[in-house]
């Protein structure tokens, strides 16, 4: 005696194929997206420090009534401000490659834009040249 299978049963097991298949590609996704971003993040962290190294140096400045010097070495792959240093990522790209300003207690300067890269992302810190504010972009 041969036991024959109803047509609902068939649909009903391609159903559960089709939901798994969803579930697995969900759980892809929202992997690729935690894990994808992880240059965008180091490179937010990286531009965050860059400028909070910038604006330190500003209060600096201001709080000693004397200049302060930025030098930026990305040979050496460091960005120094007044003593105070920060080691550049080995796989951040950095334009421009030298950068030599004074950082008056005013706030003024000859300005310094800095371009960060990691991968394909990209991030800009800005020294604005008339009042030393620092912007990321």
């Amino acid at each position: 005696m041969r036991l024959r299978r109803s047509s609902a049963t068939r649909g009903y097991a391609l159903i559960e194929v089709l939901a798994a298949m969803a579930i697995v590609v969900l759980i892809g996704t929202l992997a690729f997206l935690a894990f994808g971003n992880q240059d965008r993040r180091r490179l937010d962290a990286d531009a965050a420090e860059v400028a909070l190294l910038l604006q330190e140096a500003r209060m600096r400045a201001l709080e000693a009534g004397r200049p302060i010097q930025i030098v930026l070495s990305v040979n050496d792959r460091v960005l120094d401000a007044g003593g105070r240093q920060i080691a550049l990522d080995p796989a951040l790209q950095v334009s421009p490659e030298q950068a030599d300003i004074l950082l008056s207690p005013s706030g003024t300067s000859e300005g310094l834009e800095l371009t960060l890269i990691r991968d394909t992302a990209q991030k800009t810190v800005t020294l604005d040249w008339l009042t030393g504010r620092v912007v990321v972009q």
